[in-house]
């Protein structure tokens, strides 16, 4: 086996100050000069060190004459970079990723139903609120409708976020960045004619998401999941109008 680099085991021994929290969100690292004599590196050695953290997501060097290295929290979107990253080289097709967003919904929806709190109801009727707000107003434009599309997709984040199981959650999120992410890049290269024009399907959306809440309130476990995979199905034929199920997810133009 190879034995790590230098830069490496430095990186590897900051990462574990930062994710188990010795160095706080937000904290500066030492300047460049003590860190040198403190670990017995090279400058470029310790900046090699610097970068895969930046890689990472766990650092972002400011510059200026306060700036460095700055810690920051992990974010999930890299790891969903990564992800994406593996699927599209895997030939993963849309219709696969959505059938794999459909089990980690389900199973959220599951979760959800038997441990939401109040706060997450509240959370996600004001969601609600403001989708019927959306609608009412006239969805009419680009702008409309990219704020109902942010709005679908935190609605889906409350879903993962509220129903009490962590890694389920950020599988859930992992896999909406991922779908998120393919979709602008498919809306980049072709446009997509069906985004702006049909909304026809944007109240029944809205009644699924107040059905689920209303089943969620009641703790029914069983029609609140069996209710989610039946939205997710109609919402994954909604995205084929406008996309092949067959066609291999992109990420990377």
């Amino acid at each position: 086996m190879r034995a790590p680099k230098a830069s490496e085991r430095i990186a590897e021994r900051l990462r574990g100050q930062i994710v188990r929290g010795e160095i706080p969100a937000g904290e500066m690292l030492p300047p460049e000069k003590r860190m040198v004599v403190d670990l017995g590196v090279s400058r470029p050695t310790l900046r090699e060190a610097f970068r895969i953290l930046e890689s990472e997501g766990l650092i972002t060097v400011l510059t200026g004459a306060r700036g460095g290295p700055q810690v920051r929290l992990p974010d999930l979107s890299v790891a969903s970079r990564h992800i994406g990253l593996y699927l599209q080289t895997r030939g993963t097709t849309l219709a696969d990723l959505l059938e794999a967003r459909a089990e980690f919904g389900a199973a959220c929806v599951r979760f959800l139903a038997q441990r939401c709190t109040e706060a997450g109801l509240s959370d996600m009727k004001a969601c609600i609120l403001e989708q019927r707000r959306i609608w009412d107003a006239g969805i009419d434009t680009a702008a409309s409708f990219a704020h109902w599309v942010v709005l679908t997709g935190e609605f889906h984040n409350l879903i993962a976020y509220h129903c009490g199981n962590t890694t389920m959650e950020t599988q859930y999120k992992a896999l909406a960045d991922v779908l998120g992410a393919s979709r602008a890049v498919s809306i980049r290269r072709k446009g997509d004619p069906g985004a702006s024009a049909d909304t026809s399907y944007i109240p029944g959306n809205i009644e699924d998401y107040e059905e689920l809440v209303r089943l969620v309130e009641a703790r029914d476990v069983a029609a609140a999941e069996k209710h989610w995979r039946a939205h997710l199905r109609r919402a994954a034929e909604i995205v084929y109008r406008n996309r092949d199920s067959d066609s291999v997810i992109s990420l990377f133009d």
